[in-house]
Formats: C-alpha cells, sequence, structure tokens
C-alpha cells in the first residue's frame, strides 16, 4: 500500500476575493513586483537543492541589493521620513541586522539610509572594523568608513553624516508593538542623541511603521527564496510522517522532534517541529517519550526550517493506519474536508487594505453562520468543548521569523498583539493561513477531531496564492508489521 504524498511541483493558485467594505486609512506602500521561481533553485533528483556558503552569500547579498534599491524608499516617503539610522553593536545585534547586511559592528556601527530626492536612497555605512571584501556592506553600500579603535570613535562621523544632509524627519528603531522595530537600545539612544545635539533630536520619530513597510513589501528575489525554504520544509515534515520513520510501537513524538532537528542540522539548516498527536480525540502529551504511536493515532508537525534570515511555519498531518485499512474512516475525512472547506472561507477574506481583527470576525461570522462555534482568541491549543464543531483562527504575518510584523488575524486585543491586529493587508507580503477546525467524529464516539491547518499564502491585487502546494491528502501511514 504507497502513502499518498503531495506533488513537488510549486503551481500558482488564485483563490477569488469577496471584496470589503474596509480599508486602511494610511497610505498605501507602492508594491514591489514579485514572481516566484518555478521549482527551488539549483535541485537535483535526490537532494534538496541547498546552496553552499559562497551561493548562499550571493543570493543574501543580491536579496539585499534588491530589498534596499526597491523596497525602502517607499517605506520611508509614505511616513515622510528622509533620514533612518539603525545603529549596532558587536553581541548584542540589532534585530535588522542581517536584513541590512550583517558583518561584524565591532564598537559602535551605523547603517544609515538618506532620502536625497533621487530614484536610490543613500546607503552609508560606518564601523570600526573593516568588513572584507566578500561582504554584504563592502559590496552593497555607497560609502562606508571603518573608524578603528579611535579616541573619538563613531561620534564624530555619525555627526557629520547627519549635520551634512540635515534632516527633516529621523525614524530610528523604537517601537511599542513590533519588536523588530525596537532594537534601540537606551546605551545607544543616549549615545545617539549626544552625538546629534538638541536640535536634530527634535526630528527623531520611530521607524516602526517604515520597518513593517519595507519588510512586507517582498521582492522578487526573497520570494522566490521563501519559496525554496517552503518547498525544503514541506519535503522534510512529508519524510518525518513517512512510514519508515514513523513505527508503530516504537517511534514517540519526542522521537520525531529529535529527528526533524537532526535532519535539518544533516541539511546545513536549522529548524524543528511540534509533534502532536492525536489518539481518538484527545491529544496525547506533547513529545511525551514514553507515548508510542499505534494505529489509528493523527500526526501534526508544526514549524519549519530555517534559512538566510528566513524562518517557515507550516504544518502536514499523518494518519497511521489500523490492521487491513487503506484510508481514513469517512468521519475522519468528512473532518478534513471540513478544514479545507473552511479555508477557502478564510481566504475570501483576504485583500489588500484588509484590517486584521476585521478579517477575524468576519471569518467567525461565516463560521457561526455555517454552524460552528467561533472560539478565541486561541493560540492553538485544545478544543474548548470535546464534542462540538468548533473554529479557531489565528492567522499571521510570516516570514524572517515564524510570527512577523504584518496584520495578525485575531481579535482586537492590543495587549496580546500590540497594534498588528490594526494593521492593513499589504500587497506583496506573505501571510500564514491558520486555523484549526473541530469536527465530531463517529467513529470516535462523537469526539471531535482538532484539525489543524497552516499553508503559506502571498497577498496579491486578485487574492491570495499559495506559495506552495498545500496539504490536500493526509499523509497515511503503515502499521509496523
Amino acid at each position: 500500500m504507497n502513502k499518498k504524498f503531495l506533488h513537488a511541483a510549486t503551481f500558482t493558485l488564485i483563490i477569488p476575493l469577496i471584496l470589503l467594505s474596509a480599508c486602511a486609512e494610511e497610505q498605501s506602500v507602492e508594491p514591489v513586483a514579485t514572481e516566484v521561481a518555478a521549482e527551488p533553485s539549483g535541485s537535483a533528483p535526490g537532494d534538496y537543492g541547498i546552496p553552499g556558503s559562497k551561493e548562499r552569500f550571493e543570493i543574501h547579498r543580491d536579496m539585499v541589493a534588491e530589498k534596499l534599491s526597491q523596497a525602502l524608499l517607499p517605506a520611508m516617503r509614505n511616513h515622510g521620513v528622509d533620514m533612518w539610522i539603525v545603529l549596532d553593536r558587536e553581541n548584542n545585534s540589532e534585530p535588522l541586522h542581517e536584513e541590512l547586511g550583517g558583518g561584524f559592528s565591532g564598537v559602535r556601527a551605523a547603517f544609515i539610509f538618506f532620502d536625497n530626492g533621487g530614484d536610490q536612497p543613500e546607503k552609508i555605512y560606518y564601523g570600526s572594523h573593516q568588513q572584507p571584501e566578500n561582504s554584504v556592506v563592502a559590496q552593497v553600500y555607497d560609502e562606508k568608513l571603518y573608524y578603528g579603535y579611535s579616541a573619538e570613535g563613531l561620534t564624530p562621523h555619525l555627526r557629520k553624516a547627519v549635520m551634512d544632509r540635515d534632516p527633516q524627519k529621523i525614524a530610528v528603531n523604537t517601537s511599542h508593538t513590533l519588536p523588530e522595530a525596537d532594537g534601540l537600545t537606551v546605551g545607544l539612544s543616549n549615545f545617539l542623541l549626544d552625538t546629534i545635539g538638541d536640535e536634530y533630536a527634535r526630528r527623531i520619530v520611530s521607524a516602526e511603521l517604515v520597518v513593517r513597510d519595507f519588510r512586507l513589501n517582498r521582492t522578487a528575489k526573497e520570494t522566490a527564496v521563501y519559496t525554496d525554504v517552503l518547498n525544503w520544509s514541506a519535503r522534510w515534515m512529508e519524510e518525518a510522517l513517512s512510514t519508515a520513520n514513523a513505527r508503530t510501537g516504537e517511534t514517540t513524538g519526542e522521537d520525531l522532534n529529535w529527528w526533524l532537528r537532526d535532519r535539518a542540522l544533516e541539511l546545513g539548516l536549522t529548524g524543528s517541529g511540534t509533534v502532536r498527536i492525536v489518539r481518538e480525540g484527545t491529544m496525547l502529551p506533547v513529545h511525551d517519550p514514553d507515548m508510542t504511536l499505534q494505529p489509528g493515532d493523527t500526526i501534526s508537525i508544526d514549524g519549519g526550517l530555517k534559512y538566510l534570515g528566513f524562518a517557515v511555519d507550516i504544518k502536514r498531518t499523518a494518519y497511521i493506519l489500523r490492521p487491513g485499512e487503506s484510508s481514513m474512516s469517512e468521519g475522519l475525512l468528512s473532518a478534513w474536508r471540513d478544514a479545507q472547506e473552511m479555508s477557502h472561507v478564510y481566504t475570501s477574506k483576504m485583500q489588500p487594505g484588509a484590517i486584521g481583527h476585521e478579517i477575524w470576525a468576519k471569518i467567525n461570522a461565516d463560521a457561526e453562520a455555517a454552524g460552528y462555534q467561533s472560539v478565541g482568541p486561541d493560540s492553538g491549543g485544545s478544543s474548548t468543548d470535546a464534542a462540538r464543531p468548533e473554529v479557531g483562527v489565528y492567522g499571521h504575518s510570516v516570514g524572517n521569523v515564524a510570527h512577523d510584523i504584518g496584520a495578525r488575524i485575531a481579535a482586537d486585543l492590543p495587549f496580546a498583539y500590540g497594534d498588528r491586529v490594526r494593521f492593513p493587508l499589504q500587497k506583496n507580503e506573505w501571510v500564514s493561513i491558520e486555523f484549526h477546525v473541530s469536527t465530531p467524529v463517529p467513529e470516535w464516539g462523537g469526539n471531535t477531531w482538532y484539525t489543524r491547518f497552516e499553508e503559506t499564502a502571498q497577498v496579491t491585487d486578485d487574492g491570495v496564492r499559495w506559495m506552495i502546494p498545500i496539504q490536500e491528502e493526509v499523509f497515511l501511514i503503515e502499521p509496523t508489521p
């Protein structure tokens, strides 16, 4: 009996949208046109095609160059910022360190971006240590200055850069909502204020929305690389959920978790996945070292691989056949179909400009009209009622981290989610379509299967587009003889 596999080829799926009346009140960001690679770059039969060190550097360099060239000025101009200063230092790197080019920051370093009215921003880097020629800073930045272990340090150079350009609004990385935009430490903040003086200090504003718009406006090169990592992650999870790897009476959830980590290291990457096992409607303790897989169990993996500053967050699901079975029971198949149907309801609400918590409310309204109890806020734990149909929605932005800085599809609870629930969806951003559907299963005595769904899509003018094929069929695992 053969296990059912997803096809590896990438395809493009456009989902029709239901237009919403809600739209963002902020000015929209000029989007960057994107194209997705049809297959993972450098792929070859029998391997993942993951690049080595030199090729990784070249990919990273080209991504940073394209990002700074295409996405930065629209983000700055959308918020009236003409200078953005990102300060960094050794052993306490700024959250955007790698995204802006990385390198060894040393005593103090400054990434400075200035809008001089042209079609490209000025890209300036000052640091204590000279960056090698095979570095992003050396190959991408316009002006580079290395001050060494000097008595004056960064101070005179940073002051001159500001005074020569006389910016009217200086953005720095402070944010109540977004950790990635909150990298300016107290020490570096005091240093900056002392360096530029009171007059320019009065021109400082938060870079929060500049950082958000800069990151979310995904470029073609970023999208191609992220598509690769998604494909690798899906294949990696499918390997984990194979008959050869998931052996009844022997393998535990903990074993699968360690296997995922070790396999990632073998591939020259990092990554992990949370393994959840459901037995007739009851979720077993996560990664229990003593509870082995049994026929009739469902298994889901939640997580992904990390590569070049990107992190994947998807789910894949398998079922362990009982002796004599060739497929899941009709009750389980029905529950799986319910989750697939809910994905269409969810994606029909997604369009550029729609607000996070308003999308969440609309999905829940449709779910309730279909007879489900809507639950939330929910972080994806357990059903509120083991026998009642329910839907829980907790979608989010994804990309550089599993929970990224775009709109959060969740309840309007700023303490929990910050302002992200009030952010609009932006064209080109990557989103995790994440929810659960709990459907009663007759074969389980009416207990529900908490069916988990999480796939990655990109927001376009015409709807959301799946970035890789979604899992349409549950993987089937043969019981161990």
